[in-house]
């Protein structure tokens, strides 16, 4: 919980959610951070919080993960009888109960080495038998219940942990479908840096003379953090970091176009925000999204970026009626209400 992103913010608003409904929430947390959106949240952390950072496959992240699950799991066992159920997202959180406890697992994603750059030869090695130790322990759950939020993530989960998961899409927080692009193409990836995000991807397919905004969260001493900066030299491109929900708006009123050429890992909630601001979306078919979005015609999924952005440029208008019927739909069907009442359902 110390960095913001889209798996907090479901945690944030299922909890809030809850708790409006009367139950009683704690949030168990390897760490936390001063933010508005904690408040009135109960979230207890181990006595030494973990420093966050990309998980990128080495040995000491390796090491680390192994203290962050130590630990949840000292202190989800110490609190497990006090609640009803527990409510694991992510892993290896999922690990941390007791096997005999009711618990509602909302995998966002099939665990697996998404920032895998620089993955030791020994932690490769390990893979087969981690995922082996995985299955197994989740299997020994005898009061497991899975959440997952797709048909894309539901099929890789049948994969890997052989029974069927539960599909409840998240909510989103809708944006203001005020459109103010500017006059240069302008292109947004609201994603952290990070090799799973595919950023090099984007300056490749992007148009010479487009603008291009990175908007999100990156690590400076980062290899390829480095090597983004290094291909933006030159060119038109803003690496904002972080920012404000306020700022991500005006950023997302100015853009034509917000792009999303990840490879697998997150990246669920940004382009349905996006479609909610009225911004055409081009989502690669890697990114569990993209069977939401082609069902229901809400964007662009496609391999090839560079051949679809300059198709958007040629015919802006089309793209933009597009987005502008999407964004009704999403703010109809991907909604907290919706969502929590599911989880709810699950849950008692």
């Amino acid at each position: 919980m110390a960095l913001f992103g889209g798996a907090e913010l479901v945690i944030v608003r299922l909890s809030h959610w809850l708790q409006k409904r009367g139950h009683t929430v704690r949030i168990l947390a390897a760490s936390t951070s001063e933010r508005s959106e904690y408040a009135g949240l109960d979230i207890l952390t181990p006595p030494k919080q973990a420093q966050w950072h990309l998980w990128d496959g080495s040995i000491s992240s390796l090491r680390e993960l192994t203290q962050v699950f130590l630990a949840l799991h000292k202190l989800c066992r110490e609190l497990a009888d006090d609640y009803d159920v527990v409510n694991a997202h992510n892993f290896p959180s999922v690990w941390a109960p007791p096997h005999n406890k009711k618990t509602v697992w909302m995998c966002n994603e099939v665990p697996d080495l998404w920032h895998r750059n620089n993955a030791s030869d020994i932690t490769t090695q390990l893979l087969k038998p981690g995922r082996a130790l995985d299955r197994y322990i989740v299997h020994r759950k005898a009061l497991l219940t899975a959440v997952v939020v797709d048909e894309n993530i539901a099929a890789n989960f049948r994969e890997r942990y052989g029974f069927e998961p539960h599909i409840i899409p998240y909510g989103i927080d809708p944006f203001s479908a005020e459109r103010r692009p500017t006059e240069k193409f302008t292109i947004i990836q609201p994603s952290m840096i990070s090799p799973s995000k595919c950023q090099l991807e984007t300056l490749s397919a992007a148009p010479p003379d487009a603008q291009v905004i990175f908007a999100g969260y990156y690590e400076p001493g980062r290899p390829y953090t480095k090597q983004v900066r290094e291909a933006s030299r030159g060119r038109n491109v803003v690496i904002t970091g972080h920012v404000a929900r306020t700022e991500l708006q005006t950023l997302y009123s100015q853009s034509h176009v917000a792009v999303f050429p990840g490879r697998g890992q997150g990246s669920w909630l940004g382009p349905f925000e996006a479609l909610s601001a009225g911004v055409p979306v081009i989502v690669s078919p890697n990114l569990s999204c993209s069977s939401l979005i082609a069902k229901h015609n809400l964007g662009t999924v496609t391999y090839n970026l560079t051949e679809e952005l300059q198709t958007v440029h040629n015919n802006y208008t089309q793209y933009q009626e597009q987005a502008l019927k999407a964004s009704v739909w999403v703010r109809e069907n991907l909604t907290w209400d919706k969502f929590g009442a599911s989880m709810e359902e699950l849950m008692q």
